[in-house]
């Protein structure tokens, strides 16, 4: 698997869309299990109207995917492959 971080706005949501968005993004962290387009999430850092998200995927498309499942509609453009430092 290669490694991903996305970058996007965030779709206005109400508070509460917004608390069981992160409550089901923090479960599939927690969980460290691939969903079902192989993406698993390492971690979410939220601000005010946007996110930036860390995974593990088979590939750009795949993070897309797996990002549209939730409602939040991003490209390949908003998705770059990262090789860590440590």
């Amino acid at each position: 698997m290669a490694r991903f971080l996305d970058h996007h706005t965030m779709p206005a949501m109400s508070a509460e869309q917004m608390k069981k968005l992160t409550e089901q993004i923090k479960a599939m962290i927690d969980s460290k299990k691939p969903d079902s387009f192989g993406v698993t999430k390492l971690n979410v850092f939220m601000a005010p109207g946007e996110a930036w998200g860390y995974s593990d995927a088979p590939n750009a498309e795949a993070v897309v995917k797996s990002h549209a499942s939730l409602g939040i509609k991003i490209t390949v453009k908003d998705v770059i492959q990262v090789s860590p430092v440590a």
